[in-house]
């Protein structure tokens, strides 16, 4: 009797220690549900870290629109200018601006009489006509009341000149183009060139920074002067009357350039 009862106490001892260890299936799976666990949380926080809140987006450039050229697109203009100010107030010219095509079929469009002008792009330069048509002075051309205002019958002087420049510096301008206002300027400087300066202008107009700058012919006959300037600019060309001894050449005997300098600008519509 003692031998069975010591027999059933020690199979309960060797059932308690084999149950308290885990079997190999049992590791195996335990080790199996904590691996994957620990290797889909780093997954998850490698994916994520670009899109923390911390990224930089970067944002695309706006585009910017070019500023036009307000003296690319005068060529066809019914160009108006009105004085606004000074001793010609409310005085004012019109012309037509004649289109590119002048340059390669001249013909008679620049005619005294026509109204038109030609313009030069590059320079910002425009030639008028002074005086009258056919010498009637009931038909004034488009710039001589600047032209009589600046020398009166062309016989008054140099200092007579000098001072109606005078006057006529800081007098403001505006520039209409086909109903629109495209300029207000400020006149800047006027210089009446030389007898040959006034020829060589005509004939190389593409040279007008040039010529004012060499000054050529006689000292005596140049009035007037600018100032340079690194603002936009507009000059307008016309002749200038030599003394009445020269006969029927001194309607063209020389030639005056205004300087106007642009301070507003309009988008031409």
């Amino acid at each position: 009797m003692k031998r069975t009862c010591l027999l059933t106490i020690l199979i309960f001892i060797f059932i308690g220690a084999c149950s308290s260890l885990d079997s190999p299936d049992n590791a195996s799976k335990n080790s199996t549900l904590e691996s994957p666990t620990k290797i889909l949380t780093t997954e998850v926080a490698e994916f994520q870290e670009p899109f923390s809140s911390e990224a930089t987006i970067a944002e695309p450039t706006p585009s910017q629109t070019p500023t036009p050229d307000p003296f690319s697109d005068l060529y066809g203009c019914e160009m108006e200018l009105k004085f606004i100010s000074g001793p010609l107030e409310s005085r004012e010219t019109q012309f037509t601006v004649l289109g590119k095509d002048y340059f390669h079929e001249k013909g008679n469009k620049f005619d005294p009489g026509k109204g038109t002008s030609i313009y030069y792009e590059e320079q910002h330069y425009f030639i008028l006509h002074s005086s009258y048509v056919n010498g009637n002075i009931l038909k004034p051309m488009e710039a001589e009341f600047i032209r009589f205002y600046l020398e009166y019958w062309g016989d008054a002087g140099l200092d007579y000149i000098q001072d109606q420049i005078d006057n006529l510096i800081g007098t403001e301008v505006v520039w209409t183009c086909s109903g629109g206002q495209v300029y207000k300027t400020r006149i800047t400087g006027i210089t009446r060139l030389s007898h040959e300066a006034s020829n060589r202008l005509w004939l190389e107009p593409l040279s007008l920074e040039q010529i004012l700058e060499d000054r050529e012919g006689l000292i005596s006959e140049w009035v007037g002067r600018f100032e340079d300037t690194d603002k936009p600019t507009i000059y307008i060309g016309f002749c200038g009357w030599g003394e009445s001894s020269l006969g029927n050449i001194r309607f063209a005997y020389f030639r005056y350039l205004m300087q106007f300098e642009v301070i507003q600008t309009f988008p031409k519509g």
